[in-house]
């Protein structure tokens, strides 16, 4: 992996994007292939957790405007068990991409993964199915597939003969339309220019139709105000005009709202908040274009300038995001290309910073928020964590709780806000709780099945409890599974029945007109049931609107019921719908006419006669046995859920909290993590219960008019109750669940009055989303993208002041106001415990007995083997120092746990490469644990053990040295070292965190990961968890679908500000591909964070961290077992060989001139396209651009390949700086900067201070240059101009032992190109064979150099496949010029996918043959083991090949010779 991070190395591309930063600053491995002459580069890019490809797309356009590309290709990499169902509409887009046939033939397919093989059905006849296979689409797919997660598949298209989408719809139609609809509005951001710096236009269609009116904001009015103190307000905002820092020319500050400007206006004066600042060198000339947006509380305005260098830079000093200012200048409308212009742009000529009157918290006494959500709230909230806990700090808030709904991972930013701060946090959730101990029966009943019961439904002006009424009532009354009496009357309501409930039950207000009111009918109705059971379908529903008009009418009412839908739900589990219609059918009772009280009724209690029946079969025999099974095996994932907060009161309620978290994600996830009663009340002890908002349990109690018995147990089981601002409940009275405002405020008194009457304290919360007012929109986006159906509905969930409370409780009286806004969230916040932390602090390594010593003894005996004893004191001294560093900071049990995994690799065949800076260890080298040598140059004898060092830098590598036998005993010496100073990787003190990244093959990767297991017991052992957020570009797909819902459209600037609101979301969650973190023993993962499934998904084996690893990395020992292909290269080159790649001599003057030209390989350039060297495969040395350098710096040396390993992996290190070096004659290759170790060698050797020189290389390596003392310090020590002005110019360094590594790994494989080289290509397409055709392979070097030729004339039209196969087709071309011949496939000699040698030449495997299938190919070879096949007929049938298959096999020869069938011809 390149030790510079991928935004460092593209450099040029400076995203502002947070999303992106995100992204691309957690790529851990990326290889670049690149073309000058072209203009196009092609990037693998590993990334540890998948990446939306809209989000890919825009990162690919802006690296293409950024560098003036022609072509710009990411290609990601996954661990392969990222793969899934889920992911694969994404491949689905990439192939319309890559396919150009393939557009539109997707929309409404359906897909089934079965295996190794995908079903992809489109709505579309026969022939839909043979274009798309004629344009070899499902290999297409196939080869997406395998480019970005290593897995192979077989893709069958298929017709579901050309049907309506309907059977889709009930599935997955109208997701998957409402999805492309979005990914299609997201890749109109492609369509921006870089110096647009956000949203396209939405240009005129090609039909003539007008695009959408715009609208300047989606605030009501806009107009400004200023009083007499010249506050300015403007919608949402207000400023402070009355002292202004003039930056430059005073001006007179009139602003004009922007809303009002709409076109060209010049002298104007607009005020705002600045975002989305950027600078970039303008396209032409040497000015630097300056773009960024301003808010002024009601909409927003892109701001342009195009000033000198000189003049940006006072502008980026002067004006930063976030900030308030007043601009002088003029707005016209942007001048476009081709004239569709319609966004307005504003130029300044002078500016003054002004002062924003932000909402403050001036209350005397401060209110506590206790249910607050993040951005970890999925697709819910907009309000980071850190702001969250920094805003309720500013307002003077004493602490602030963290509820997020069903997770905790917003901690660990709230942590390190609050620590920064010293602001209590309140770690909580706002959980989903089931009641899992619940009973189909509500109240006390102890009869048997054989009473009589009275089974009831009503029919209703509407759904609300609270403001509809009863318009028929329809009992039976049953015993023993028969009907003995029925009850049937019409209700008077005194109001209109509505139309919708006559078109549902068929009851109009003539049928009702002369029923008597509610008053008589429930009198007859309650004789009618005495005190009997009730039996209901969705009982609370009934018995809450019969309880209501009791109590109106002043009746007794408190008959026991039972709910059959609770019932279903236990009985009959396999029903995905418990609705009375589906149950009836489900019991085969026949049709009945639904939604009349007296039909249901009376097809209910059959209903009831059928489920007595099944439970007598379930030997149920009463309610007690009901009740008794019901709670042993209730289902947590059949029950409705609610909302329930929950608070951390000390250490033992966070374990227990993680707990908790823990198994709602491992043991019952269903479409949520729910919580069941029976959990919680297992691991309550620490932990501070709130009843939450209104899809809380006793909200809904209320509102269900439950019995006051089933409230009092609801609220004694909350340790507070919760009310919340009415607004935020307004959307009950849209449905007609309550009528009006007072209803709501209503809801809130009885909630304070039941505190009042079971001593509970009373808590207002805002039930916080979004910081601001304004911001709402923003969550309005987020909730469309969601098609939530109601998401365009306001509900102001932001974070509110005290003042704001006590104004929004009045209602309540002042003392009570007081009390719930203050004073009991206060006394709630006391309950929890100070200083409680979401991790510990400190180190927790797993304890191996005895590792230090362990790590001594392995140290020294190796060192000892190589180097004699006693060691050399130059070698002691540095084994001592690092150990005593690695011991002291208690680092040595992650030594003995490298060194044991490498061994364990090792032990099964596989060699291990190290990355990073590990390899500035010497400990790690003597460990085992890096190839890499990091002491001075040096000889040592194999047999004798005498050495010799050069410690005065006389020659850069111990590899550079001559062949020379030992003095004393005349045996070879044997030559290592690289100068490696161990600061690099531990620091200055020894004191930092080690990363020792490992890169294991992939053939072996699982099971280091399964040893790893064994190694610390699987229970301690978990993959790195990932937190996916809303990109850039996908939150821009969201903004243009809610306005185009709305129909309208936004200036480009406004939907910027909305775009920025939604990024960085939490959307889901994934695995890191090779990151394991380790538990001690003796401590268990809930001391530290909850686990999880990835991506939340249930049927997942895979268990992961629920915190990100980032947060981690200093607590717990993760470990990067990555998968390399190198080690596997190594593996089957050893195979190949019958040699071990250890043995190669680091020295051979043929492979270095290799570097220099193609002479080594018998060859010339004219003979593989041009290529001047042959370093063609090679680890690192393969691509255009690492060719194009070695060709210009010419080295002789592995020091000099070490320096341009590291001068390829830097930036601004070559460009511009080394590379003007060499052409100038100033140095050559060996004397530039080339890795960051050197800086701290070289400056000891001029004399600075080793201190100070360390210093300077951190700076350095950093891009963070050289301060005034340190240039002075670096003069006076004599060091030349030209050094110090190149560590001026870097950017960042590479690191000198990950080159080492990489140099070594390229050296080792170039030994057997120049001297084995069937071994060397047979490995290199056995383990990179991606886009190898064998029927391209077998047209021989002139066809192989003429598809080269095609391919690179396509440019970027290329298909991805076609561009893939380059790299592999260069070597063929190469191989073929050395006089190699490729075999066809035999039937009986070739490989599933090996390519062999075969008396030096190369087998093809089946593998090879495009369209066969890895299936195929392996059953050929299963089939092929048992016996020889005796026709084809008996292959087809042995090895179960489809009729395709057989014709790939006949069209390339395969076949030839094998007869078509078993029977014996006599003519």
């Amino acid at each position: 992996m390149a030790e510079k991070s991928f935004l460092e190395k593209f450099n040029k591309y400076e995203p502002t994007d947070t999303e992106i930063i995100r992204v691309l600053s957690r790529v851990y491995n990326y290889t670049v292939r690149l073309s000058k002459e072209q203009r196009l580069i092609e990037c693998d890019v590993h990334f540890d957790d998948i990446v939306d490809k809209s989000l890919l797309y825009r990162i690919e356009n802006e690296i293409k405007a950024a560098y003036s590309l022609n072509f710009m290709k990411i290609l990601p990499k996954y661990h392969e068990s990222l793969f899934g169902s889920q992911y694969f509409e994404q491949i689905l887009l990439e192939a319309e991409r890559v396919g150009i046939v393939a557009k539109g033939f997707f929309s409404g397919c359906d897909w089934e993964i079965s295996g190794e093989a995908i079903t992809v059905t489109i709505p579309f006849q026969e022939g839909g199915v043979r274009l798309l296979e004629n344009a070899n689409t499902p290999k297409i797919i196939e080869n997406i597939i395998f480019s970005e997660f290593g897995r192979k598949f077989t893709v069958k298209i298929i017709s579901n003969g050309g049907a309506s989408t309907s059977a889709y719809e009930k599935r997955k139609s109208e997701e998957l339309k409402y999805d492309r609809e979005i990914a299609e509005q997201s890749k109109r951001y492609d369509s921006m220019s870089s110096n647009d710096g956000g949203a396209p236009q939405k240009k005129e269609k090609d039909d003539g139709a007008s695009a959408l009116p715009r609208v300047s904001t989606l605030f009501e009015g806009g107009d400004i105000s200023v009083s007499e103190n010249n506050i300015c307000t403007i919608g949402y905002k207000k400023f402070d005009l009355s002292e202004c820092e003039y930056l430059g020319e005073e001006f007179d500050i009139k602003p004009t709202p922007i809303s009002q400007l709409t076109g060209y206006s010049k002298g104007v004066v607009i005020v705002g908040e600045v975002f989305g600042f950027t600078q970039e060198p303008a396209r032409r000339g040497n000015n630097v274009s300056t773009t960024f947006c301003v808010y002024d509380g009601n909409t927003s305005i892109e701001v342009r300038a195009y000033k000198s260098e000189s003049e940006s830079l006072e502008i980026a000093e002067t004006i930063k995001n976030g900030g308030s200012y007043a601009f002088y200048g003029k707005s016209e409308i942007e001048k476009k290309k081709d004239g569709n212009g319609k966004d307005l742009i504003f130029s300044f000529n002078h500016v003054a910073k002004i002062k924003e009157i932000k909402r403050s918290d001036n209350a005397p006494e401060k209110r506590v928020e206790l249910h607050l959500h993040t951005q970890m709230s999925a697709m819910d909230a907009l309000l980071p964590p850190d702001v969250a806990v920094k805003k309720a700090h500013e307002w003077g808030h004493r602490a602030v709780a963290i509820t997020d709904h069903g997770n905790v991972q917003a901690y660990q930013m709230a942590m390190l806000a609050s620590e920064k701060l010293g602001m209590k946090v309140l770690y909580g959730m706002e959980a989903y709780f089931v009641n899992d101990k619940t009973s189909a029966v509500t109240g006390d009943y102890k009869g048997s099945f054989e009473d009589e019961f009275i089974v009831f439904d009503i029919e209703t002006t509407g759904l609300s409890v609270l403001t509809s009424q009863i318009i028929e009532i329809g009992a039976v009354k049953i015993k023993s599974s028969q009907v003995i009496e029925r009850f049937n009357k019409f209700v008077n309501p005194g109001t209109p029945i509505p139309e919708l409930i006559t078109e549902l039950t068929g009851i109009d207000d003539s049928m009702v007109a002369d029923a008597e009111r509610i008053g008589v009918v429930l009198k007859e109705f309650l004789d009618f049931i005495g005190n009997r059971l009730l039996i209901a379908h969705n009982a609370n529903f009934d018995v809450s609107f019969i309880r209501k008009a009791a109590r109106e009418c002043g009746y007794p009412f408190g008959n026991p019921y039972l709910d059959t839908v609770t019932l279903s739900r236990f009985l009959n589990p396999d029903l995905k719908s418990h609705k009375l219609d589906v149950v009836a059918k489900y019991y085969d009772l026949g049709d009945f006419n639904h939604h009349r009280a007296c039909d249901d009724a009376e097809m209910l209690a059959n209903i009831f006669f059928s489920m007595v029946e099944k439970m007598d079969r379930l030997d149920i025999k009463s309610f007690a046995d009901l009740q008794r099974d019901m709670s042993e095996n209730a289902n947590p994932l059949t029950i409705k859920p609610y909302h329930q907060v929950i608070l951390v009161k000390n250490p033992t309620g966070l374990k227990n909290l993680y707990k908790l978290v823990s198994y709602s994600y491992l043991k019952y996830y269903r479409r949520m993590p729910r919580i069941p009663k029976s959990e919680l009340e297992k691991h309550r002890e620490g932990l501070i219960l709130g009843s939450a908002c209104e899809a809380g349990e006793l909200f809904r109690a209320i509102l269900e008019k439950k019995p006051e018995d089933d409230i009092r147990d609801i609220v004694n089981f909350y340790d507070y109750l919760e009310i919340q601002p009415i607004s935020n409940n307004r959307f009950l009275i849209d449905d007609g669940t309550v009528a009006n405002d007072d209803d709501l405020r209503e809801l809130n008194r009885q909630i304070v009055e039941l505190g009042e009457k079971y001593k509970k304290p009373v808590v207002a919360t805002c039930d916080v989303h979004y910081l601001n007012p304004d911001d709402e929109i923003g969550r309005k986006v987020l909730l469309t993208g969601m098609r939530f159906k109601d998401a365009d509905r306001d509900c102001p969930l932001y974070f509110r002041t005290t003042e704001e409370m006590l104004e929004e409780f009045s209602y309540l009286g002042e003392e009570k106001a007081y009390e719930v806004v203050v004073k009991n969230p206060n006394l709630i916040a006391d309950m929890v415990e100070d200083g409680i932390r979401p991790f510990p602090k400190g180190t927790f390594t797993p304890k191996i007995e005895g590792a230090e010593e362990d790590l001594q003894r392995m140290c020294y005996e190796n060192a000892e083997r190589k180097y004699g004893k006693p060691l050399p004191e130059y070698v002691k001294n540095r084994l001592d120092k690092e150990l005593t560093s690695i011991i002291k900071n208690g680092f040595a049990v992650l030594y003995i746990i490298a060194q044991k995994l490498v061994k364990y690799s090792e032990d099964n065949g596989y060699l291990v490469g190290s990355r990073g800076s590990v390899g500035s260890s010497f400990v790690a080298s003597c460990a085992g644990i890096s190839e890499v040598n990091p002491l001075k140059p040096h000889y040592y004898c194999p047999n004798c053990q005498h050495n010799e060092f050069f410690m005065n830098g006389e020659v850069g590598s111990g590899f550079d040295l001559p062949d020379k036998n030992c003095p004393k005993c005349g045996t070879k010496y044997c030559a290592d070292g690289h100068d490696i100073p161990f600061e690099t990787f531990l620091g200055f003190y020894g004191e930092k965190s080690p990363d020792i990244d490992l890169n294991f093959s992939g053939e072996v990767q699982g099971k280091v990961h399964k040893y790893t297991e064994d190694l610390f017991g699987a229970e301690n052992v978990f993959r790195a968890g990932t937190i996916g957020g809303v990109a850039e570009k996908t939150a821009f797909g969201f903004v243009l679908k809610y306005l185009e819902e709305k129909g309208i459209s936004l200036p480009r600037a406004e939907m910027n500000r909305l775009v920025s609101k939604c990024v960085g979301v939490k959307r889901t969650t994934g695995q890191h591909p090779g990151g394991i973190v380790v538990v001690p023993k003796e401590m268990e993962i809930y001391d530290f964070c909850p686990v999880q499934h990835p991506a939340e998904d249930a049927s997942s084996n895979i268990v992961t961290t629920h915190f990100t690893f980032e947060y981690l990395h200093d607590t717990l020992l993760k470990l990067d077992e990555l998968g390399h292909d190198i080690p596997t290269k190594y593996k089957w080159i050893e195979r190949f060989s019958n040699t071990s790649v250890m043995d190669v001599p680091m020295n051979d003057k043929a492979v270095y001139e290799l570097f220099l030209s193609t002479k080594s390989l018998g060859i010339s350039p004219e003979d593989i396209g041009g290529a001047a060297l042959g370093t063609y495969g090679l680890p690192e040395f393969g691509t255009r651009f690492v060719m194009k350098m070695v060709e210009e710096a010419k080295p002789s040396s592995f020091a000099d390949l070490l320096q341009i390993s590291g001068l390829s992996h830097g930036t601004d290190v070559w460009t511009g700086n080394a590379q003007d070096l060499i052409n100038n004659g100033i140095c050559d290759i060996s004397h530039v900067i080339g890795c960051r170790d050197n800086i701290m060698n070289d400056l000891i050797a001029y004399g600075v201070d080793s201190a100070l020189s360390f210093q300077i290389m951190e700076s350095v390596r950093k891009g963070k240059g050289l301060k005034p003392d340190w240039e002075k310090a670096m003069i006076e020590a004599g060091v030349d101009d030209w050094y110090i002005d190149s560590c001026k110019k870097i950017k960042y360094m590479f690191p000198k032992a990950h080159a080492a590594a990489y140099v070594m790994s390229a050296i080792r494989v170039a030994w057997y190109k120049v001297h084995m080289p069937v071994a060397f290509y047979c490995a290199m397409f056995t383990v990179s064979s991606v886009g190898l055709d064998a029927e391209i392979v077998m047209r021989g070097q002139r066809g192989v150099s003429a598809e080269i030729e095609r391919i690179e004339k396509l440019g970027k039209e290329a298909s991805q496949k076609e561009q893939a196969s380059v790299a592999g087709l260069q070597l063929v071309r190469e191989a073929y010029a050395r006089g190699i011949k490729f075999l066809p496939i035999n039937l009986k000699k070739s490989d599933q996918k090996a390519f062999l040698p075969e008396n030096n030449a190369i087998r093809l495997p089946f593998s090879s043959l495009s369209g066969l299938g890895e299936n195929a190919a392996l059953n050929i070879i299963e089939a092929r083991n048992e016996e020889d096949f005796f026709s084809v007929e008996d292959l087809q049938i042995r090895a179960k090949l489809s009729g395709s298959v057989i014709e790939i096999l006949r069209k390339n020869g395969v076949l030839d010779g094998l007869s078509d069938t078993d029977q014996i011809s006599f003519f």
